[in-house]
């Protein structure tokens, strides 16, 4: 299983790899609204997914006693609740009061996760064996 820092990093270099290449293209070939539009779903689709791969990575590296410990209400459910409320208000923020555009929040988030797909393929072990399946 790879590691959460060099997993973490993947996702943020090709998020950003992305959303640098796509930004100014919006930029030139629709409009600056358009532009900050993929970079602001760039951004909330890159702190939602960090915040899903932290806790999944935290979940796999547990041990039993952990993961019964952690059935037992505390605070990580109510963060857990709450994240799904916050990234709906974000991107209506971004979409009322500033001058988003919906297209290209749906590109930057699209580019958030397709840097997400790209950390996990990268990240993952080379040499599987029949075993490993």
């Amino acid at each position: 299983m790879p590691r959460w820092d060099l997993w973490r990093r993947e996702l943020y270099l090709w998020t950003l790899t992305l959303t640098g290449v796509v930004a100014p293209l919006a930029w030139l070939l629709w409009t600056p609204e358009q532009a900050f539009s993929v970079l602001a779903g760039a951004a909330i689709g890159l702190c939602n997914l960090h915040l899903l791969g932290r806790s999944a990575f935290q979940m796999l590296g547990a041990s039993l006693a952990d993961l019964e410990a952690a059935a037992r209400p505390r605070f990580a459910p109510l963060m857990a609740l709450v994240r799904w409320p916050l990234a709906a208000l974000a991107t209506a923020t971004v979409l009322w009061y500033m001058a988003g555009q919906p297209e290209g929040l749906a590109v930057g988030i699209s580019l958030a996760f397709l840097g997400f797909v790209i950390a996990g393929i990268r990240s993952a072990p080379l040499d599987l064996d029949e075993e490993d399946l």
